[in-house]
């Protein structure tokens, strides 16, 4: 594959981009994470050893350069977290973080809280992280941004200027009790910019002097159905998350970049929202036991269903794939039938794309293709050739529907369980 890349999960995340990053970063010089904060949690098994990430890059297990773009928004209490878990794992640790990046606050969390449970039965499912809420305030201006955590005075005078109107607003507006005060934020707050300045630094500007002479690997979280604009709103993150945000949200000039899919064998999704393919029976739950489909970060279980192709049809226009990664292959050995949804019906025409309009989306029927599954336990298997037939079949058929090539099929959680196609 050809570098830069840049990795996208072609569904609603969980796609199982963090393996992929991990096996890319061994070719890769540096390893750029550009959207998302903790709320995207990616797992990476290597020889019985789980690292559960949910802010530091994948390629962090390669003893990769780690770059944090600015579009990041940063918990700074899970972050030290995990740099203390990799450093205690004896990983080597070379990080950089963009100044400009946005600090997770607690008023945040609460906002976050208070407002799912104001909306009630309409609740869009979030984990209460204070992720959106952190966005809103970047984008109106009321932010406080890394390069102001690491600096007493500035940190001081934003927390003295933004949290009283934060308070009132849990408070009165969504009569949510809240007990912080700006003392006991400001005491914590600046011990962690203490740990995390020296990792601060202009990321935009590193890449950019690289990005021609050292092989970049990006690292978006979430799917591409999460996408704020383009995704199931608004059962959406607050970021965009196809590969043509990578280039405002690291900041270098729009240029050719490859672009890798990945996509899970069969469709998962966590929180409420549309899901056509979603099997609510005895497949359903064996898929999601067999995959232990539940969220690296949140616990819940994830909603299972057959895979979608217009799904991955719609990604692929967004963000124009030049190569697929095909997940979790493994889940389904043992399923007698398998199936794929090849369109949908809208209004009795066939659609094999997403409609613009979600409520049209939920109107949408699937319409499936069957397919013979196979016995075989194929977590061993090296080479494609060695797959059952009905493996190989099916794998055949997405890639011909796509248009995409797979390069890598993922027969298990480990790195020795990847079949490297091309």
């Amino acid at each position: 594959m050809k570098f830069p890349l840049v990795v996208i999960g072609s569904q609603w995340g969980d796609e199982g981009k963090g393996k992929v990053i991990d096996i890319l970063a061994k070719q890769a010089d540096l390893v750029v994470r550009f959207n998302g904060g903790n709320n995207a949690g990616h797992t990476v098994d290597v020889k019985g050893v789980k690292y559960k990430l949910s802010l530091l890059p994948s390629g962090v297990v390669q003893n990769k350069q780690l770059l944090i773009s600015q579009n990041v928004v940063i918990n700074p209490k899970v972050l030290i977290q995990e740099i203390r878990l990799v450093k205690g794992q004896g990983l080597k640790l070379r990080l950089k973080i963009d100044a400009r990046a946005h600090i997770v606050m607690p008023y945040h969390q609460e906002m976050d809280a208070a407002t799912e449970s104001w909306k009630g039965k309409k609740a869009t499912g979030s984990l209460h992280l204070g992720i959106g809420y952190c966005y809103e305030d970047k984008n109106n201006r009321f932010g406080i941004r890394l390069e102001d955590l690491i600096d007493k005075k500035l940190l001081k005078e934003k927390l003295d200027y933004f949290f009283p109107i934060k308070q009132r607003q849990i408070n009165l507006v969504y009569n949510y009790h809240s007990d912080m005060t700006v003392n006991q934020i400001y005491k914590e707050y600046v011990e962690y910019g203490k740990i995390l300045k020296p990792y601060v630094d202009d990321v935009s500007e590193i890449v950019s002097q690289n990005i021609h002479n050292k092989k970049i690997l990006f690292e978006g979280a979430h799917g591409t159905f999460l996408d704020a604009a383009f995704g199931t709103y608004p059962y959406t993150t607050a970021v965009n998350t196809i590969s043509g945000s990578v280039f405002p949200y690291v900041g270098f000039p729009p240029q050719k970049i490859y672009t890798l899919g990945v996509v899970k064998a069969y469709t998962t999704r966590v929180g409420n929202g549309p899901f056509p393919t979603e099997l609510s029976d005895k497949i359903g739950e064996q898929i999601r036991r067999a995959g232990g489909e539940f969220g690296t970060v949140s616990k819940r279980p994830r909603r299972c269903g057959w895979l979608d192709l217009p799904l991955v049809r719609t990604a692929h226009r967004l963000s124009g794939f030049d190569y697929l990664a095909i997940t979790k292959l493994d889940v389904l050995s043992g399923l007698s039938q398998i199936k794929i949804c090849t369109h949908y019906v809208f209004d009795g025409k066939k659609t094999k794309t997403l409609p613009a309009q979600i409520a049209d989306f939920e109107r949408c029927f699937p319409v499936y293709r069957e397919f013979a599954g196979w016995k075989e336990d194929i977590s061993q298997i090296k080479k494609f050739d060695d797959l059952p037939s009905n493996a190989k079949r099916y794998l055949k058929f997405i890639e011909k529907e796509i248009g995409v090539t797979a390069q890598l099929v993922f027969v298990g959680p480990e790195r020795n369980q990847t079949i490297k196609i091309r």
